[in-house]
């Protein structure tokens, strides 16, 4: 990548009629963008009812996070997949054969239970206490059946690979040739980072169910719970005096990122936290602590380290002027630096609960120390990636004259 000169020659707009210009730019990055975000987005089942138009709005709107924040979305699947590799533990530890596609089917919302009273969705948790007090077969939730829900198009995600290897080889042969790429092409990669790791936390989840599995159990929620056996006190008081479903007693949703901080969040009223809300659907925003599962805390850490490095490594990026190279170099240290904090603020907390011996069940996905100390780091966070986005596409303006070049593909081929 050149060094920015205000002597550098550089261009406007550049057609592309006889090679590289400037909507062959903006198209390759656009259109790996879009496969990426859109192919890996794999949302937990809809609310009954819910309209295949609704469901393509909740769809778009997390389309929209995604591109402003990958990073976010890459959190909230590892969350999902930690949920769902735990449930997985306790079926294998009953004695129960269990899947990682399972788990995922049932916490998503693939399974509702139908009672003479009422109708709500369960989690895997849920459905192993069921299973163990023989009220559900497990022959309702063989692999075939959940494949038979899931909606996986394979030709996308084809394309999706082919195009995203497609753009990573271009980048890396100018790299090899030392031909300039934008900051729009950087951009791009580190959403392709995000999208990596993504997409192997939710390799196993089923892709756009849209109508669940409904079990039926012939009973009323006080006599369910009841059949519960001592940890259910009062099966009358239980089955109404819940939070966050009726079965909360074997999985009470907790920690939940949205219980804890919802009350803080424009746009979230006190409906969707009502219980008539939780019976409808899982919603897609649950985190639990992620620092309790060191496998997943290691894999993000590393990832969204590589992906704040991907931004740096545009430290001699031609820019129009040399005060958007020394935006853009302030902006990129600081968003590493704030991935840096970030895990140092998460590793210094669990520290401290972990002195306190806090139990997972009575712990707060982000406890109050936590919540002001990422308030300071959101603020800051959002105002560079406001910028780190707007900046790739001002900067197509002016470009320098060798990132309009081609890359020689012949040259990588052995001359004898």
């Amino acid at each position: 990548m050149s060094a920015s000169n205000s002597t550098d020659a550089r261009l406007g707009w550049v057609d592309s009629p006889n090679g590289r210009g400037t909507i062959d730019i903006i198209w390759g990055c656009i259109l790996t963008i879009f496969l990426c975000v859109w192919t890996v987005l794999t949302l937990n089942v809809p609310a009954p009812d819910t309209t295949l138009w609704a469901f393509t709005r909740t769809k778009m709107r997390w389309a929209i996070i995604t591109l402003f924040g990958p990073e976010w979305l890459l959190a909230m699947a590892g969350a999902q997949w930690s949920i769902a590799r735990r449930a997985k533990k306790q079926f294998q530890d009953g004695g129960i054969q269990w899947t990682m596609r399972q788990s995922f089917f049932a916490d998503m919302g693939g399974v509702r239970v139908k009672l003479q009273d009422d109708e709500f969705p369960v989690t895997s948790k849920h459905l192993f206490a069921l299973i163990k007090l023989d009220l559900v077969k497990l022959d309702r939730f063989t692999p075939a059946l959940i494949e038979d829900r899931s909606k996986a198009d394979g030709i996308a995600k084809l394309f999706t690979i082919v195009q995203t290897g497609w753009f990573i080889l271009q980048c890396l042969a100018r790299l090899i040739q030392h031909i300039s790429i934008t900051t729009l092409e950087l951009s791009t990669v580190g959403f392709v980072v995000c999208t990596i790791g993504t997409n192997i936390m939710w390799w196993a989840k089923p892709k756009d169910v849209f109508v669940p599995i409904v079990v039926k159990i012939d009973c009323t929620l006080e006599g369910l719970l009841a059949m519960a056996g001592p940890q259910i006190l009062d099966p009358k008081s239980e089955a109404n005096d819940w939070k966050w479903s009726p079965l909360e007693k074997f999985d009470n949703l907790r920690p939940n990122f949205l219980v804890d901080v919802g009350q803080y969040l424009p746009g979230i009223d006190s409906t969707a936290l009502s219980q008539s809300a939780q019976k409808l659907r899982f919603r897609n925003d649950r985190f639990p602590p992620l620092e309790r599962d060191w496998l997943l805390g290691h894999f993000l850490m590393v990832l969204s380290l590589i992906f704040g490095a991907v931004y740096v490594s545009g430290w001699n990026i031609s820019f129009p002027t040399r005060a958007e190279q020394t935006v853009w170099r302030i902006c990129t240290v600081m968003l590493f630096s704030l991935v840096v904090a970030f895990w140092a603020v998460d590793a210094g907390v669990e520290l401290h609960e972990r002195k306190k011996k806090i139990s997972i069940n009575n712990k707060l996905a982000v406890t109050p120390i936590r919540m002001a100390l990422y308030a300071v780091i959101f603020m800051v966070y959002v105002a560079i990636r406001l910028y780190i986005l707007v900046e790739p596409f001002v900067g197509l303006r002016s470009l320098p004259v060798a990132a309009f070049e081609t890359v020689q593909w012949s040259s990588f081929i052995p001359h004898f």
